[in-house]
């Protein structure tokens, strides 16, 4: 009998396999124009995606079940699977007033958290699970405006004292112990040429004095003003009386040794001149629930991209993108280009899509993105990391996660995370330490904009809002000294 039940199922889940297929099609208007950015989703279910610059999608979904397209500015249609996997469609443009609601996403179980609602019936019978939002100046797709996402800065590295009370709070003590960070007993290093200047990328690396320790506790890079920070703390060993400071530059090694209630220590040694080339890596969360704010963070990045200072000699730009397991890919990546041109293209032809659960595989697209051709000369290496949700909570993450942290120590590669909104404390805490570890700062969009759907209040006790693309210049050119 039991036989012949295992022999029913097997039999079972080979039937609903079988009828499971990856549906695609392109999505085009009355003139056969592609649609990008159209909402395709499986209707009754939290299945979704969005097309491509080129009108293109593609989505599992089973002969019988509806795909129900949407886009601002059309009217919702509804197309049955039939026999074969190609399902195209040429919307019709709404004769309705759209200027006060806006399709920005679908509706998936990440959305519990990231979604300011869902809705089972969006006006007039369109798709159940797409969440809107309300902003009464939207142009429509394709029409977002530069300066219009709000955001705000915390500098943890900068305000210590207000770090060390956060990090107290019992619910961040928690995140603190699941992902092993540890970040309270700061040191500030810094090297100086004979002429009193900072000397950029000297490698500094930090010992405890305890009996057959051979290995630093940390290693890091100094920035163009020729300091570094280190933490005694990073190995949970900062228990140690002494430690060893050792700075490699030039082909030169020395150092100093120090009690461990020490804060800050100066070194000198002969100035290199300064490579004036700019590195910056854009690492960005291309899942579903990042759909209502993508479009404008596109822009706001197309516009950052062509204001970077003129001073600086050689500004590389390079991208990865992320999803999840079991989404249309989990990372791809376009490596450093000079091409400021080939950048924004890359950029354009990204848009938001898959996702089904909270967390996103943020760990891989860190791998990938330290493994990228970073120059190790640069003036500044700059990582913005622009997400909504943490890495899944497991050991093999966390290795992975302090593994690519350590790399962008090593290599003076500063992250700077930029959270959208459906963020949790969860996400704001995890992101506070990647900046902390690597001498970077932590930016979070805010509600102020009107776009999106709500953003997490941060904890500290004051910051000031201004426009995204500002903010991002502004520390391009803070931590590039230019």
């Amino acid at each position: 009998m039991k036989n012949q039940v295992l022999l029913f199922l097997l039999a079972f889940c080979l039937q609903v396999t079988a009828q499971e297929n990856l549906v695609s099609g392109v999505v085009t208007d009355a003139t056969n124009t592609p649609i990008p950015g159209v909402n395709v989703i499986v209707k009754g279910t939290s299945k979704g995606t969005q097309t491509n610059f080129d009108g293109e999608y593609s989505i599992v979904a089973q002969k019988g079940q509806i795909l129900v397209f949407s886009s601002l500015g059309f009217k919702i249609s509804e197309v049955t699977i039939k026999d074969g996997n190609k399902v195209n469609i040429q919307l019709e443009e709404s004769s309705e007033t759209l200027e006060e609601v806006v399709v920005m996403g679908y509706g998936m179980s990440k959305s519990s958290k990231s979604l300011s609602y869902a809705v089972s019936d969006v006006v007039e019978g369109r798709a159940a699970g797409v969440a809107i939002t309300k902003h009464g100046d939207s142009k429509g797709y394709g029409n977002y405006d530069s300066g219009t996402l709000t955001a705000g800065e915390i500098n943890d590295i900068e305000d210590f004292d207000e770090w060390k009370e956060v990090i107290r709070i019992k619910e961040f003590q928690k995140i603190k112990d699941d992902w092993s960070f540890h970040l309270e007993n700061k040191l500030l290093v810094t090297v100086k040429d004979k002429n009193g200047d900072g000397v950029n990328n000297a490698k500094v690396s930090i010992y405890s004095d305890n009996e057959h320790k051979t290995k630093p506790e940390m290693t890091v890079k100094t920035d163009v003003f020729g300091k570094s920070i280190l933490f005694k703390d990073v190995e949970c060993n900062g228990n140690s009386d002494y430690y060893y400071v050792q700075v490699v530059h030039n082909g030169k090694v020395f150092g100093k040794k120090i009690k461990s209630n020490v804060k800050e220590v100066s070194l000198s040694t002969e100035g290199l001149s300064s490579c004036s080339n700019l590195d910056i890596m854009f690492t960005i969360d291309a899942t579903g629930s990042m759909g209502d704010e993508m479009e404008y963070l596109k822009e706001e990045l197309r516009d950052i991209i062509g204001r970077i200072d003129n001073a600086v000699g050689e500004k590389r730009i390079a991208m990865t993108f992320y999803r999840d397991q079991g989404d249309e890919y989990l990372v791809k990546d376009f490596d450093f280009t000079s091409n400021i041109n080939e950048a924004q293209t890359n950029l354009n032809n990204q848009y938001a899509g898959g996702g089904g659960d909270y967390e996103e595989a943020v760990e891989k697209a860190m791998k990938v993105s330290m493994s990228k051709s970073w120059n190790e000369n640069a003036r500044a290496r700059l990582l913005f990391l622009l997400l909504d949700a943490p890495p899944h909570l497991t050991e093999e993450n966390i290795e992975t996660i302090h593994e690519q942290i350590k790399l962008a120590q090593k290599n003076g590669i500063k992250i700077i995370p930029v959270v959208a909104s459906g963020a949790d404390k969860t996400t704001e805490m995890l992101m506070r330490f990647f900046s902390i570890s690597t001498n970077g700062t932590y930016v979070f969009l805010t509600d102020d904009s009107g776009i999106g759907n709500p953003h997490l209040e941060p904890t500290t006790s004051k910051y000031k809002v201004e426009k995204l693309n500002d903010l991002i210049v502004r520390l391009i050119k803070k931590y590039a000294d230019v």
